[in-house]
């Protein structure tokens, strides 16, 4: 039967755990971050975990550099009376792990970006990906769906604006 000790959080830790999820360092690259936190997030998804559960899941995850960043980054958001939400963890986490020549050069490209060649699900993959790196836009769902319909090809936007 097992321990019946256990708490829910120790037993929803070990499931985690049991998927194998990406480690972080901290000292790793911009593209090593951003697929750390791609990865885990997928995970996070497919194991439909909910907010609190990925803030509090996703420090065990974090060693050396990443961990003393996060918990000095959790004190100070706390500290401000910041509710810390997975989406609040992300922001900080790409503030801190990706310079500010990499989110500037992934920002441009989300401002120019255009469905061209792409097929509508790779057209939605890009525009999420990007998304990230636009907080602006990211902030408001009407600014990020003038964006998506913006950059549509004029055959799929005339089927959109139809619907």
């Amino acid at each position: 039967m097992g321990d019946m000790t256990a708490t829910p959080m120790e037993t929803l830790l070990k499931r985690f755990q049991s998927f194998k999820p990406p480690t972080l360092k901290g000292t790793e690259n911009s593209v090593e971050c951003e697929s750390w936190v791609e990865d885990i997030e997928d995970l996070f998804e497919s194991l439909d975990y909910a907010d609190d559960r990925r803030v509090k899941l996703v420090i065990h995850q974090l060693h050396e550099v990443a961990k003393v960043w996060w918990i000095s980054t959790q004190r100070s958001l706390e500290h401000r009376g910041t509710v810390i939400t997975w989406d609040v963890f992300k922001t900080a986490f790409y503030q801190r792990f990706f310079p500010i020549s990499y989110r500037k050069e992934k920002g441009a490209k989300f401002a120019s970006l255009q469905q061209g060649q792409l097929n509508i699900e790779q057209y939605v993959a890009k525009f999420t990906n990007l998304l990230k790196f636009a907080p602006h836009i990211a902030d408001s769902d009407e600014a990020q769906a003038d964006h998506f319909i913006n950059g549509l090809n004029p055959d799929v936007f005339t089927l959109v604006n139809a619907g």
